[in-house]
């Protein structure tokens, strides 16, 4: 065995270092506990939260110069001759042709202002799906225009409709025109400046809508690999960057221009708030290491106090001073140790209970989720573990320069 080690291990606090040490471990548990939950909360909300927002339009956006993605008079049309090397590139997973057209819905006592989105058959259902509360997905693939439509719950409740009715839409241009929709599916994905209003629909409707011919669009969306939701700004810019290259060198007698947009900047707020969780974690890490740094500090000098004697004594037949911080070092080492087992026990029968039973719930208008979600890699979890003990043992080499000014000749009498 080590020397360093079997020295520590035959270490024995009492009275106040005994009481320093157990508010010691308890400090590093509980900091520990409080990082590894914040942490998994914050991935939780932007893994949620960005995951939703995707899934209704993509990570980046292409349309006509000058354009908004949701426009219905500024048509681009999508037939590019420069689609299948943006498809081609490593971390784009697929591109869909999307038309939008606001519409209004009247009942007996209000009038509802919505949003159609245009997709044809190609379109990858998955995220709606996922997120489909009641009847099925709208069918696109007939040869003839499909009336069927999906709308949101929230939609539903205020219009009082539901699955198998019929609804009447008006379309405000130069003439009103109304047609009549077959609701088949309600989906309920809480993000209240989409899902309150939208209402997908087949493509070749709102193109006939909007006057458009071919494949004339409002936007493409491109959508990356899967695992791209946890992706950063950054990333998103590299892959923008790469895209927008592919345009540049496009045959101008063949494309029109085209503007692309980074989700990021069409939903802008949400992804500040976004950003404010790392910030909000960040402080919570800072603080909580900073508590059980100091509580580790005061534990291991009152160890220090108490053992003075033992120090003189080492001193004195030979052991240096840093073999002798080395000792205290593996002292604390494992004070902390048995807290970040604590701690992160604590932590993750906390987090499994939460992820599989809900039990904490939020308000959605607020949180955009109805429960705290959960999400925390191992890998991150492990990291978090790594860095919290090396800060620790970091830290408590503040109070083990203290053996350095003990003198064998003054304290080995001591005891």
């Amino acid at each position: 065995m080590n020397l360093h080690f079997f020295i520590a291990s035959r270490m024995r606090s009492r009275g106040l270092s005994s009481l320093s040490n157990t508010i010691a471990c308890i400090s590093v548990a509980v900091s520990i506990a409080v990082i590894v939950i914040a942490v998994a909360i914050s991935n939780g909300f932007k893994k949620e939260i960005a995951s939703r927002v995707v899934g209704f339009s993509g990570e980046i956006v292409m349309t006509a110069p000058g354009a908004d993605y949701l426009n219905d008079e500024y048509p681009l049309d999508a037939n590019l001759s420069y689609r299948d090397n943006i498809e081609a590139l490593d971390d784009v997973c697929a591109l869909y042709d999307v038309a939008y057209k606001p519409g209004m819905i009247k009942t007996q006592e209000n009038v509802y202002g919505v949003l159609f989105k245009g997709v044809d058959s190609l379109y990858s259902f998955e995220f709606f799906s996922e997120s489909i509360s009641s009847g099925r997905l709208p069918d696109f693939s007939g040869e003839k225009l499909s009336n069927e439509v999906m709308i949101s719950e929230r939609l539903a409740r205020s219009t009082g409709y539901s699955v198998g009715d019929k609804m009447t839409v008006y379309f405000i241009g130069e003439q009103v025109r109304v047609r009549r929709f077959d609701i088949v599916g309600l989906y309920d994905i809480q993000l209240d400046d989409l899902d309150e209003k939208l209402i997908v629909a087949d493509i070749r409707q709102i193109r006939r809508l909007n006057g458009w011919k071919g494949r004339e669009s409002s936007c493409v969306e491109i959508f990356l690999e899967s695992n791209s939701i946890m992706r950063s700004y950054y990333d998103r810019v590299l892959i923008d960057n790469q895209i927008s290259r592919i345009i540049m060198e496009r045959d101008k007698d063949l494309d029109a221009p085209v503007a692309v947009t980074l989700i990021d900047n069409i939903y802008p707020a949400l992804f500040d708030w976004l950003g404010l969780l790392d910030l909000n974690v960040l402080v919570v890490l800072v603080l909580m290491i900073a508590v059980a740094g100091f509580n580790m500090i005061s534990g291991l000098l009152i160890i220090l106090f108490e053992k003075i004697s033992m120090i003189g004594l080492l001193k004195a037949l030979g052991m240096r001073t840093w073999a002798i911080c080395r000792v205290f070092l593996v002292r604390g080492g494992g004070i902390v140790l048995k807290g970040m087992l604590y701690g992160n026990i604590f932590a993750v029968i906390v987090l499994l209970i939460q992820k599989y039973t809900h039990l904490i719930s939020l308000d959605p208008r607020s949180y955009f989720v109805n429960y705290v979600p959960i999400e925390l890699p191992l890998w991150q979890w492990g990291a978090i573990n790594i860095i919290a003990f090396a800060i620790n043992i970091l830290i408590m080499i503040i109070p083990t320069l203290f053996i350095s000014k003990v003198s064998p000749d003054r304290t080995i009498k001591v005891e």
